[in-house]
């Protein structure tokens, strides 16, 4: 039975990934691009116009995974091309990475192995893989007590991705490795009466953080994916404290979870701390959280947190419109939100979930495909950058998904691949 959407999410997918191709700039067999990022200058944030790196999240090897998902697709021999000249780059690139950040999935080592891994099956180059997998394992063999605990650069991101190269490859040392890196968060946890928590961002918050990028809600799914590859119930009952943190502290009349980082913090008198509604902090992310953990575990807490996430989700992309929040990106725009909406429809069968996303998706076709105008991307006071997260390969990355998310995987809740269907073509 296909699960094929509206033909224009793949031409728009395919408009954006042609604009990254015709931008790429080559040197021998790799090719990078540039684009606008948020640095530390003279001690403020600027808009820098760089290179990229060759991470997952903001660099070469995440433009290499949608292109590569693009080109399954389309066939399109210039997506593979240049999807392998962006890996060559990453590859070439790694070592850049400071050491602590390595294990981490959008900005280490373990998210190049995870595009290096998919861009393998899909070619039919067993090497990729087999790099991957030496990448990951040496980046979660060498974690210290320097490195994060989160989903972005720490060993949270990196046990699914572990565990999905366990799948691909039958490699059980992998597994082993997941384990570990799952006893290392099990041994910084802090309990309270709330629930259980972590300090993932030391200095920078007033309490420890809900969220998916940085809080207990991605902990807590990494955990029970844990639990679910292993069958070891303690790594279980950790994320159902984990979820327990994040429910004490849900606002029932937000229909969302408070950012306690300290440079969200409000202002004397403003009354209690409200949260972000995007995939990085507050209910759309948090929110595909409680969804794989129906998925894996049922319970109708879980649904009813779910849903609670997609309602304060659906708010925001209604009275946002295309004003507010005119970001269009993965991490914190309209594109992430909409992936919320997208996987429960998956998930629960929901037709108006779907619909609503497919709504977003016509939208930024409207408004800039067919006006020919630049994406609004995530970066504040810049332009169009080509980027994974908060840029052009992750709204490309989008439309697949809304093209058909049974066959195109989310990069937002990466979970570890069924093998029954891995490398499998779309038709």
């Amino acid at each position: 039975m296909s699960t094929r959407g509206d033909e224009a999410f793949l031409e728009a997918a395919g408009f954006l990934g042609r604009r990254l191709c015709r931008d790429a700039l080559w040197a021998g067999d790799r090719c990078n691009w540039l684009g606008d990022s948020l640095e530390a200058v003279g001690g403020t944030w600027s808009v820098v116009h760089r290179a990229l790196g060759p991470d997952l999240y903001g660099g070469t090897s995440g433009i290499a995974l949608f292109l590569t998902t693009l080109h399954r697709w389309t066939g399109e021999p210039l997506f593979r091309i240049t999807a392998e000249g962006a890996l060559a780059h990453a590859m070439s690139h790694a070592g850049d990475l400071a050491p602590a950040q390595r294990v981490g999935a959008y900005t280490g080592w373990t998210g190049i192995a995870h595009a290096m891994a998919v861009a393998g099956e899909a070619f039919g180059e067993g090497t990729l893989t087999e790099r991957a997998c030496a990448m990951a394992v040496e980046a979660a063999t060498n974690v210290d007590a320097g490195s994060g605990l989160d989903v972005l650069s720490g060993t949270a991101g990196a046990i699914p991705i572990l565990i999905g190269l366990q799948r691909r490859t039958g490699r059980n040392d992998l597994v082993t490795l997941a384990e570990c890196l799952g006893e290392r968060l099990l041994g910084v946890v802090r309990k309270s009466e709330a629930g259980w928590s972590w300090d993932t961002v030391p200095g920078q918050a007033e309490r420890d953080l809900t969220g998916f990028s940085h809080g207990a809600a991605v902990i807590a799914w990494a955990l029970l994916e844990l639990s679910a590859a292993t069958g070891q119930a303690h790594f279980r009952d950790a994320a159902d404290h984990a979820f327990a943190y994040e429910r004490h502290w849900f606002d029932k009349e937000q229909d969302n979870w408070p950012d306690f980082r300290a440079m969200s913090k409000p202002a004397p008198g403003a009354g209690p701390a409200r949260g972000m509604v995007a995939w990085c902090h507050g209910a759309p992310g948090i929110g595909l959280s409680r969804i794989r953990a129906f998925e894996l575990t049922g319970g109708e807490m879980r649904r009813e947190e779910a849903e609670a996430a997609m309602r304060s989700t659906l708010r925001m992309l209604k009275h946002a419109s295309l004003g507010a929040q005119i970001d269009f990106t993965l991490c914190h725009g309209r594109a992430g939100n909409a992936e919320l909406l997208i996987y429960a429809g998956q998930a629960f069968n929901d037709e108006t979930a779907r619909a609503a996303a497919e709504d977003v998706g016509r939208q930024g076709i409207e408004a800039f495909r067919r006006k020919d105008l630049p994406w609004p991307c995530g970066v504040p006071g810049g332009g169009e950058t080509p980027n994974l997260m908060i840029g052009l390969a992750g709204i490309g990355y989008f439309y697949l998904r809304l093209y058909d998310p049974v066959a195109v995987p989310s990069v937002l809740i990466m979970q570890p691949v069924d093998t029954a269907n891995a490398g499998s073509q779309p038709g």
